[in-house]
């Protein structure tokens, strides 16, 4: 199995996501999108929603001493905000066996102040069916071997939603897809996500509306095992109580 942490936390046995077979993303072209560091190590994605509250994975959980959010940068060593989080809400069913409910909203000791490069994602409202164009971002491993290669620039991929019967039946999951969560990915596999894109966006193919919570798979980038994301529209009315 493969969670999406890197550097901070040991998931000992899980792999985590990032992105490969991508493409380098242009300034400005995901302003929701944020990376996380602990004491000033990268280790996960989130997604801005509101101008003081992100959106992320509950299995990228930390203390919050030192814990930051960066947004407006494409780039991991230069330029953005950068803002500590000093609260935060894991939903309270969350398992780690499971990875079932796997979401989580932090809260920013300051508000962003948005524009062209920092802005707060629209949430997908209904779950995307079989074949909705998705698009992945995230600065996680882009080598799927056991040689970690993470890219100081933001990547990007476009996949696919997976009905959860396909994702179950045909795939090595066999059964592990459960309620919350949703597949996305290319079954033909070299396109994924994988080791420190946890907790970053999967948006909905041409928009900015977030559909997705990047969150575990088996591998990364490999045939008939697509990524496995939290389904954002199952949890809308949670997200939005939290807010």
């Amino acid at each position: 199995m493969k969670l999406l942490l890197i550097a901070v936390v040991c998931l000992c046995g899980v792999n985590a996501d990032k992105i490969i077979g991508g493409t380098a993303a242009s300034n400005g072209q995901f302003p929701s999108m944020v990376f996380q560091e602990k004491s000033g190590s990268f280790f996960c994605g989130g997604t801005i929603i509101s101008a003081n509250r992100v959106l992320s994975a509950a299995h990228c959980e930390q203390n919050l001493i030192g814990l930051t959010v960066t947004a407006g940068t494409v780039t991991r060593n230069s330029g953005g905000v950068t803002i500590p989080v000093n609260g935060k809400v894991v939903h309270p069913q969350y398992n780690s066996n499971t990875i079932q409910n796997d979401i989580m909203i932090l809260q920013l000791a300051s508000s962003f102040s948005f524009i062209s490069t920092i802005a707060a994602a629209p949430l997908q409202t209904t779950t995307p069916s079989a074949g909705t164009g998705i698009t992945v971002a995230g600065w996680g491993d882009t080598n799927s071997g056991f040689i970690q290669n993470l890219p100081n620039d933001l990547q990007y991929v476009n996949v696919a939603v997976i009905s959860t019967s396909e994702c179950n039946a045909r795939t090595s999951y066999n059964g592990d897809i459960l309620a919350g969560m949703i597949c996305m990915g290319n079954m033909a596999g070299g396109e994924d996500s994988c080791q420190g894109d946890s907790g970053g966006p999967a948006y909905i193919q041409g928009s900015a509306t977030i559909a997705g919570i990047t969150s575990w798979g088996y591998g990364c980038a490999q045939a008939n095992q697509p990524g496995v994301y939290t389904d954002v529209a199952y949890y809308i009315s949670w997200i939005t109580s939290n807010m």
